[in-house]
């Protein structure tokens, strides 16, 4: 279930730091660990969101990948597995740890936030950009989408998946939606809540739209057909409600 933030709680994440929300559960140990093993199993990453995604991703074989948020390297892992050069980056040590026991020194392991400029990243250093579940994090989309813009190839991929609109307005419609808003969700597998920003569906294609990508394609993706077996209660959910939501975008120019 979500909640949206009282003006009191968003001013106080405000004043204190809104570049690393969420980052103290990213942090926790035990959280990380138990993160990483779910979503290797669990209907609503290895069997909905992360295939989704990758569909849309072209051959990545020799080609300098750059998998932004990379969490625990699942995406890096599958990267790596395909023939991708492949640079990791993430905000949380923790998840870092992870992809290094994962991969080792199969991949460039960057600590990074994408709140802030990527200074250490040439210009048109990336064939493709991945970004799984990470951007609803951001505050300022308009900064990570034109370094996005600035160290990718021209015809370069950029592939995200995203909370759906739809599902977090689902959870909670006391807020506007044609507004960006903080909100906290519930996570009982965790038993932990998560802060991040709900925006409206027309916010991602305005800010490609200021950026030099052009939009390619948008996924609502269905559940495999293993998570009927597997879990049959969330596999129902998810063939008749949006979860999340991907896209592809090139940049043109």
């Amino acid at each position: 279930m979500c909640s949206k933030l009282s003006n009191k709680e968003n001013k106080l994440i405000k004043n204190s730091d809104i570049k690393n929300l969420s980052l103290e559960v990213y942090s926790d140990p035990e959280f990380v660990r138990s993160y990483a093993e779910k979503i290797e199993y669990n209907a609503h990453n290895s069997l909905y969101e992360r295939p989704a995604t990758l569909s849309l991703l072209s051959n990545v074989k020799g080609k300098n990948v750059l998998d932004a948020g990379c969490g625990p390297g699942a995406y890096t892992e599958w990267l790596l597995e395909n023939g991708a050069m492949v640079t990791s980056l993430d905000y949380s040590e923790e998840m870092l740890s992870r992809v290094k026991m994962k991969v080792g020194n199969k991949a460039r392991v960057i600590r990074a936030n994408l709140n802030n400029t990527l200074d250490f990243f040439k210009d048109e250093e990336f064939d493709t950009i991945v970004s799984s579940m990470t951007l609803h994090y951001l505050s300022d989309w308009r900064v990570v989408f034109n370094e996005f813009s600035r160290i990718i190839r021209k015809n370069g991929e950029l592939v995200f998946s995203l909370h759906h609109p739809f599902m977090d307005y689902q959870f909670h419609r006391e807020g506007n939606y044609y507004e960006t808003e903080l909100i906290e969700d519930d996570w009982p597998a965790y038993g932990i809540r998560m802060k991040f920003y709900r925006r409206p569906l027309s916010d991602v294609f305005k800010i490609l739209s200021e950026t030099e990508f052009g939009f390619e394609e948008l996924l609502e993706p269905l559940p495999l057909e293993e998570c009927r077996t597997k879990f049959p209660d969330t596999y129902s959910t998810l063939s008749t409600r949006p979860w999340f939501i991907c896209f592809k975008a090139v940049r043109k120019n």
